[in-house]
């Protein structure tokens, strides 16, 4: 479930990332830390798990017929195929190589968590496979969940999908969307303060600020309180236009960032700087945050649990960052699912879409509950979902 906009990152952006999730970039550098709203992982920490959060490049294979276009801005159908002027192929408005080579062969990965039992759904057979941005989607072979929360795409859409209530309000608690701002603030911070620690995060940037961008968006119609409520549409502005244009290595899209960043600090901060421009009153999430960047920080919530909470040992003592991740998961599936990034109506993509979103409710209740094996479960079907949507939307 991906997909870019006209503002998209640069093209050599697949490769590099391989080179982030093999630890040859560095994290970002910097000085003072901005001050936390509320209490919030360091930036480091926030680098670190986008360093694993960015999807593996893949060859996407070579349809029968493919049109080259540099027509980017018209829309496209949804299973048309085409090539850009710099020869990326794209299905519809979502580029190829964002998929695994062989789908099939990940979703038979069934590595347990934490090296206990495989927590497939015994329901359905899924393994518990990992969730990555390039993974995310679906195969008619996939299986169908028999239980009550996970009915047919096509019924879960009837029934609500992306065009009813949000509930933002039970999908990510004030206390998780604040805190993830903060995160996504102090790694800002640190990567902007010199060109260095700008190089070496470069490709880092743009998927926080689509993140905070989104988030944003929603703190507009949450009913919960913060600080800055009041100037969301500002700040949301402002990290839009970190992703306007191809970040380039050197001193000036530093200088560009960080020119931003400040005004978005002060703007935190309740001194919104003289002559701000007026942000778009209808401006969408599509508008602010690409789908492409926004299913990075899907993928690094799930690998985050994974990695952090994947034995019972572990999840018992991880419950407040299963929450949170769980929170971020499912906020941003239902995110892409919204009027604008071209799938609102299909009521097959927002069905996976909603498994996802229900899986990770089951998540945050297995945590509160204290329920390993619930956990395991919901996991393994978020693999399942993701997997199948991606099959599918590729294959066809």
């Amino acid at each position: 479930m991906c997909h870019v906009s006209v503002r998209s990152v640069p093209n050599f952006v697949p490769t590099l990332v391989v080179l982030l999730t093999t630890g040859l970039l560095n994290g970002c550098g910097g000085n003072s830390p901005v001050p936390p709203d509320s209490a919030a992982p360091s930036a480091a920490a926030a680098a670190s798990e986008e360093n694993t959060a960015a999807p593996a490049a893949a060859t996407a294979g070579t349809p029968a017929t493919v049109s080259a276009s540099t027509d980017v801005g018209r829309s496209r159908a949804p299973n048309e195929r085409w090539k850009d002027a710099n020869g990326v192929e794209y299905l519809g408005d979502v580029p190829l190589d964002v998929f695994f080579d062989q789908p099939y062969a990940v979703a038979s990965d069934a590595t347990p968590l934490g090296g206990t039992a495989p927590a497939g759904d015994p329901a359905t057979g899924i393994p518990a496979v990992s969730m990555t941005a390039g993974n995310m989607a679906p195969s008619a072979a996939g299986g169908s969940d028999t239980s009550p929360a996970a009915s047919s795409p096509a019924s879960v859409a009837a029934s609500g999908g992306a065009t009813g209530s949000n509930n933002w309000d039970e999908l990510l608690p004030i206390k998780d969307l604040d805190e993830e701002v903060t995160t996504i603030r102090n790694f800002l911070n640190e990567a902007l303060q010199s060109v260095g620690s700008y190089n070496s995060s470069m490709l880092m940037i743009p998927p926080k600020a689509a993140s905070l961008a989104a988030l944003c968006t929603i703190m507009e119609q949450h009913s919960g309180d913060v600080s800055w409520k009041e100037d969301a549409a500002y700040i949301r502005d402002l990290a839009k236009k970190m992703n306007e244009s191809d970040l380039q290595r050197g001193k000036k899209d530093q200088s560009r960032l960080l020119m931003l960043f400040e005004n978005m600090t002060d703007t935190f901060n309740r001194s919104r700087p003289a002559g701000l421009e007026e942000p778009p009153a209808d401006d969408s999430f599509s508008d602010v945050a690409e789908m492409r960047l926004l299913m990075m920080r899907m993928e690094s919530a799930e690998k985050k649990m994974k990695n952090e909470a994947g034995s019972e040992t572990a999840f018992a003592s991880q419950k407040d960052i299963v929450l949170h991740e769980a929170a971020l998961l499912g906020t941003m599936s239902k995110v892409v699912t919204q009027s604008g990034y071209g799938y609102e109506d299909d009521a097959e993509f927002v069905g996976y879409a909603q498994k996802i979103v229900d899986a990770a409710k089951e998540i945050r209740e297995a945590a509160e509950s204290g329920s390993f094996s619930t956990y395991e479960l919901a996991l393994s079907k978020v693999s399942g979902a993701c997997q199948e949507c991606h099959s599918a939307y590729k294959n066809n």
